[in-house]
């Protein structure tokens, strides 16, 4: 569980217009492709709500003590799915939470059946240009070390799309500036009445 220090809080409180309170005990999942947004903007969306914050792919390292790349050398793929959905349903069965997962978290059925019944999910949605953009340093990305980064992320995208659309939410975040991600995330999640404005 990531604790954010004062001067966070003060710098995330920055992006987010005006102040609001959950309307719903479901904790938030934010689901999409690598370099969407999912931790940046699910820190402030949980210093907005006042809720802790938890990044799945940390859990998984911190738990483990290897980091994402290595488990995917030493166990594969199918492995650390597994790894991942267990960890993603256990924080499911606790208080509600702001959750950032893994780019394919929500592309394993047993996971994304998880999310739907027991929380809210937000779809991050942008470009592959964009999204290689902001990750900048590929090199703790293992998915993209096969080839072109650029070409894989669009692959990615296509090969993923039918499983995000089944996020109960989609907020597209393109080019847009942190707060202008915050202002649409927290005016859809107010539209559905999961938040209310103070």
């Amino acid at each position: 569980m990531l604790t954010f220090t004062p001067e966070q809080r003060r710098q995330f409180a920055e992006d987010i217009d005006g102040d609001y309170r959950p309307k719903t005990n479901k904790t938030i999942v934010l689901v999409g492709l690598m370099g969407s947004g999912k931790s940046a903007l699910g820190k402030r969306l949980a210093v907005a709500l006042d809720r802790a914050f938890i990044d799945s792919d940390s859990i998984i390292e911190q738990e483990s003590g290897l980091r994402i790349r290595d488990i995917f050398e030493l166990s594969g793929e199918k492995k650390f799915r597994e790894i991942e959905r267990k960890i993603i349903l256990r924080y499911l069965q606790g208080p509600a939470i702001i959750l950032s997962t893994g780019g394919g978290a929500f592309c394993t059925p047993e996971t994304r059946a998880g999310i739907n019944a027991h929380a809210i999910s937000i779809w991050l949605d942008a470009t592959p240009k964009i999204l290689l953009r902001r990750i900048g340093n590929t090199s703790s990305r293992p998915l993209l070390h096969t080839g072109d980064p650029l070409q894989i992320l669009a692959n990615l995208r296509q090969k993923r799309l039918s499983d995000y659309q089944q996020a109960e939410l989609h907020v597209r975040t393109g080019r847009h500036s942190r707060r202008l991600s915050m202002k649409k995330i927290l005016n859809i999640l107010e539209q559905n009445s999961y938040i209310e404005a103070l």
